[in-house]
């Protein structure tokens, strides 16, 4: 099975086992994908003397309807290449005269930008606008999807409803839109997402705003999913960093998290820590001090 926007790999994969014209064209193609990408079907064929007909055909069988399609697809493959090769660059030859100090450093710099980025006036006002909210709320679901955004949202549940809310959390995008769809004023959704763009979860603020329930998001200032909530808490996914190396903006979203659940704690005041008391009583039968629920 070809994966469009990963053409090359496709190409690659094949060129051991093809013979005859398509043996040619594969050759051709893998010797400058670039340059594949800017000429006609005409010039293509010319140049490696085979006939038109015999590229479509070539075309056709990894996945495309043809010359133009492929070009296209062809265009986005070599996009994710150079992103990676790079990558590997960064990471590897770069890397190569560093001491394992120096690496630590520079993970260790790209989380306290990240952390500093939050740590704004205007961040906490949104973070106590938020707890405001969330500790009105009848119930609290929690929404995120693909990797850190949705164990996050399983976090985000972790730490309300040890404070007494009743806060759930789903990563289904299908659950997303059942669940909002039974919410109702008062209610309020957290959305947790490093980009702001999943159009399910953007459907699913959509819906449950639409039934009246409040909408709050840690997403980037000029997302899509910025635009469609009551309160958005921004946090921007870092671009300047290697691919190879995982993203800090989860740092970001953790510590936002606990901030939220510190104020929410607060804002409740004793009932939290009765809660708070108990849910520690029943996985702790130490007398001494351990992280509740953890």
């Amino acid at each position: 099975m070809t994966v469009l926007n990963d053409i090359l790999t496709t190409i690659r994969d094949r060129a051991p086992h093809e013979e005859g014209v398509n043996l040619k064209i594969g050759e051709e193609i893998l010797r400058d994908p670039a340059a594949v990408v800017d000429v006609s079907i005409k010039s293509f064929a010319n140049r490696i003397g085979v006939s038109e007909p015999s590229v479509i055909r070539y075309c056709r069988s990894i996945g495309c309807e043809g010359f133009k399609e492929f070009k296209k697809h062809l265009a986005q493959s070599l996009v994710l290449e150079q992103k990676f090769s790079k990558a590997t660059v960064v990471g590897g030859e770069d890397d190569s005269g560093q001491t394992g100090d120096e690496r630590f450093d520079r993970l260790t710099a790209s989380v306290a930008i990240a952390l500093r980025s939050v740590s704004e006036t205007e961040h906490f006002e949104r973070i106590d606008a938020a707890a405001k909210v969330l500790m009105a709320s009848p119930m609290i679901a929690v929404f995120g999807v693909g990797g850190s955004s949705a164990i996050l949202a399983m976090e985000a549940q972790n730490r309300l409803f040890r404070l007494g809310l009743r806060a759930v959390a789903h990563i289904d995008s299908y659950m997303q839109r059942m669940t909002a769809a039974t919410l109702k004023k008062g209610d309020c959704v957290l959305i947790v997402s490093s980009t702001g763009e999943p159009e399910t979860l953007a459907e699913s603020a959509r819906i449950a705003r639409g039934y009246g329930a409040s909408c709050i998001a840690m997403a980037p200032l000029k997302s899509t999913l910025a635009g469609l909530v009551d309160i958005l808490i921004p946090i921007e996914l870092a671009t300047d960093i290697p691919y190879h190396q995982p993203n800090p903006v989860r740092f970001a979203q953790m510590f936002v998290l606990d901030c939220i659940a510190d104020r929410v704690a607060l804002m409740i005041g004793k009932p939290a820590i009765e809660t708070l008391r108990r849910v520690s009583s029943a996985v702790s039968p130490q007398q001494h001090y351990l992280p509740t629920g953890d």
